[in-house]
């Protein structure tokens, strides 16, 4: 009886194997048309059944390929006739190797042992089944319906953390036991706002993280804590929060938020100016808290809050020097040591700017005013671009005008211009149709006004051209006539590029500077300053020496008056009307440097934070 083979077909499939994942890979798979597979047949041929049931018959998996064009029919089997075969489809069937043809035969008489006596060198072949076998086969359900093998065992270890790795050892009961004994020496077990440096101690984190501890604990509402207080805030804690950074957050954030704005910093930088000893005399100036501490959080947010967004999150902080800062606060006695944030110093050159650009004293400088920066050096079309909100942007930014801690970022991107930050910040002045991309034309548009003053004050001018094509050897961008933000910050002298377009002077002192003047060595001269820090020791030092002036003036000018009044009257035995004289002849300071009033109320630069915007 005459038989007829099915139509044989390759499949080829790819199975991306996942880690820890073991997955069987089987690259070829053959389709044929048959209802159920005949059993018996394959028995007598020696060859296992590899078809995938599901209901019918769909697939076979072979564990080797095989060339069932060029099949010949196993030795002993009897054929009364010549058998008629269907040339089969073969849809993309792959080149395998003599080699590994060799290595599967080998396989293949190794499983089957009929054939290797029989014909060694013949390929298997699947004999379809016979409508006389089908009264014999069994029914479909009562085949077993076989599996695909799915590795059950696989296990993927978590990864994702967002509130810290768990810790192997958990000192919950240990920390405890030594706040215990903290709060049993206290009078009544209670623990005020200036006694939780030691709670902090015997927590073990730092001295500056008592105020953060104090409010997450309730303290603010009824000004003390106890230990059940404190227990029950610190097993929260230490459940849920299993780092640093999750834990500084949740203890100063608001309920249910997962950020830190400005208002959730100004208990912590309050505290620092209350007990830092580097800040004592300002113990003596109240009014002057509220400047310092709006400084201070300005610069926070522009060095950590890397999105713009106003708000510090969890990540924000791990990746940057905030608590590494605070950390440090603890062991040195000079503030400013402490260049990042906290350093006197910075603030008072910051401030002592402001001042002298804020002639009206309205809390607020203009167009005008940021123009009379540094003698008018900058530009003024880069002016009205901060001024546009460009830069800075929400609820409390108000166009045409700069607040304070807008000023604070100004100060900052504008004499470091190497900062990420700052060039963040310039990158959004220079573009104008804000594409992402800083084109020949925005470049153009700024350095025109440059030409314009180097022609005004009798230097020669560099054509555009020229200026174009050292600024492309400069930055050195991946595409070419276009400038992105990667390329601004892959560049290591992003403040020539940006004084180039925005400040005459530095760029002219940028043009006739010795490249070798400032060579530092690393090794014995350490970590080079950044260009801020550089900047505000300078012009410390220049209004130190300015101050220092005017108080000799001052002395020279009581002396003189001591002198002239006493020619003309004769001195008292009690010298009262002396000291009077000398008092209302003292000469007020200078309208360019910020008097400290005695009354707070009458404080006109009483910054509160609902005058923060960023």
């Amino acid at each position: 009886m005459q038989k007829k083979y099915a139509c044989v077909k390759y499949v080829h499939s790819r199975v991306t194997v996942y880690y820890t994942s073991k997955i069987e890979l089987k690259w070829r798979r053959s389709l044929h048309s048959c209802a159920v597979c005949d059993v018996a047949q394959l028995k007598k041929l020696g060859l296992p059944c590899g078809a995938i049931h599901y209901g019918i018959c769909t697939a076979v998996a072979l564990p080797f390929p095989l060339n069932l064009v060029n099949c010949k029919k196993p030795t002993g089997t009897p054929a009364k006739k010549p058998i008629q075969r269907v040339q089969p489809k073969v849809i993309s069937q792959p080149a395998v190797s003599n080699a590994k043809e060799d290595s599967l035969q080998s396989i293949l008489r190794d499983e089957c042992p009929q054939e290797k006596e029989k014909e060694p060198n013949s390929h298997p072949v699947i004999v379809p089944h016979s409508t006389e076998d089908k009264e014999n086969k069994p029914k479909r359900r009562d085949l077993p319906t076989p599996r695909t093998s799915v590795h059950s065992s696989a296990n993927i270890p978590k990864f994702y953390f967002p509130m810290g790795r768990p810790p192997k050892i958990d000192n919950t009961d240990s920390v405890l036991q030594k706040v215990a004994q903290e709060f049993s020496n206290l009078e009544g077990g209670k623990a005020y706002k200036q006694q939780m440096g030691l709670i902090a101690k015997a927590c073990g984190v730092p001295f500056y993280w008592k105020c953060p501890l104090f409010r997450g604990s309730g303290g603010d509402k009824q000004g003390y804590i106890t230990y059940q207080m404190f227990a029950s805030m610190w097993k929260k804690l230490m459940e849920s929060y299993h780092d640093e950074a999750s834990r500084f957050v949740k203890l100063l954030a608001k309920p249910n938020c997962n950020y830190l704005d400005d208002d959730d910093l100004v208990p912590l930088v309050q505290d620092v100016v209350e007990s830092h000893p580097g800040l004592s005399f300002l113990q003596e100036a109240p009014e002057f808290h509220s400047r310092y501490i709006n400084t201070v959080i300005a610069r926070m947010f522009f060095s950590i809050n890397r999105l713009w967004t106003g708000r510090v999150t969890v990540q924000e902080i791990r990746q940057s020097n905030l608590l590494r800062t605070l950390a440090l606060l603890e062991d040195e006695e000079d503030i400013n040591q402490i260049t990042d944030f906290f350093s006197y110093e910075h603030f008072y050159v910051i401030y002592c700017k402001f001042w002298e650009l804020d002639k009206d004293h309205d809390l607020f400088i203009d167009r005008g005013d940021l123009a009379r920066h540094n003698d008018h050096a900058l530009s003024s079309r880069v002016i009205d671009r901060i001024f546009s909100g460009a830069v800075t942007r929400g609820e409390n930014f108000k166009v045409g005008r700069m607040s304070y801690p807008e000023f604070v970022w100004f100060l900052i991107a504008e004499e470091d211009k190497r900062h990420p930050t700052s060039v963040e910040y310039w990158f959004r002045c220079m573009d104008l149709d804000g594409d992402g991309v800083i084109s020949m034309y925005e470049m153009e548009y700024f350095y025109e006004e440059q030409m314009q003053k180097m022609e005004a004050i009798g230097i020669e001018k560099l054509p555009f051209e020229d200026c174009l094509c050292q600024m492309l050897d400069l930055v050195r961008p991946k595409h070419k006539e276009q400038i992105t933000l990667s390329d601004l910050k892959s560049c290591k002298m992003t403040n020539i590029f940006f004084d180039t377009f925005f400040n005459l002077d530095k760029f002219l002192e940028h043009e006739q500077r010795d490249p070798f003047a400032n060579v530092r060595d690393p090794e014995t001269d350490g970590p080079e300053p950044s260009d801020w820090e550089k900047y505000a020791a300078e012009e410390y030092e220049i209004l130190v020496a300015e101050e220092g002036a005017n108080e000799q003036e001052e002395i020279w000018y009581r002396d003189f008056q001591r002198r002239h009044y006493e020619d003309d009257f004769e001195p008292d035995d009690d010298d009262s009307l002396g000291e009077e004289i000398i008092r209302l002849a003292d000469v007020p300071q200078r309208k360019s440097s910020p008097v400290v009033r005695q009354n707070p109320a009458d404080d006109i630069y009483d910054f509160s934070t609902k005058n923060l915007g960023y």
